[in-house]
């Protein structure tokens, strides 16, 4: 079985080990830098004597519990950012860049626009290296500029 260290972008690498986030083993989450919880102690309650060492005993496995419990909570929300972050990154990363993609077809379409309506061009083409006779190759008869806002139907 192999454990896996979440870590979120490299960004966040320094962040993960200093908190000591948890690990992953067979889809069960669980923290790695708050020790072992120990079992709940017997309660031994055949003499006075006994249930008040029994007693003692559960008031301090209520303690580590408690530390164990504060450490965890500190991993899983470290671990949550960590996640978080990443996934945020990861989209900005494909936002930006669907961006810039949309922009460029967007500039070469204006570049063709512009081509098609300048003077000297050859008759019967409107967009140069096209099909002759089509102003629009592909696209609805009579919409010559798409995305125009003047009956195009943009991308």
């Amino acid at each position: 079985m192999k454990r896996i260290i979440l870590l979120a972008s490299p960004v966040m690498f320094a962040a993960a080990f200093a908190v000591n986030a948890g690990t992953l083993d067979n889809g069960n989450w669980s923290p790695s830098g708050c020790g072992k919880l120990s079992e709940a102690p017997a309660v031994d309650s055949s003499s006075i004597d006994t249930i008040n060492q029994s007693i003692a005993a559960v008031n301090e496995w209520q303690k580590q519990v408690q530390s164990y419990d504060e450490c965890m909570i500190k991993e899983a929300n470290a671990d949550t950012a960590a996640i978080a972050n990443s996934a945020n990154a990861q989209q900005t990363q494909y936002r930006e860049a669907s961006k810039k993609v949309n922009a460029d077809a967007a500039a070469g379409r204006e570049k063709f626009s512009r081509q098609s309506s300048s003077p000297g061009t050859n008759p019967g083409m409107s967009n140069p290296g096209m099909n002759p006779g089509m102003s629009n190759p592909g696209m609805n008869p009579g919409m010559n500029n798409p995305g125009s806002g003047m009956g195009g139907q943009g991308y």
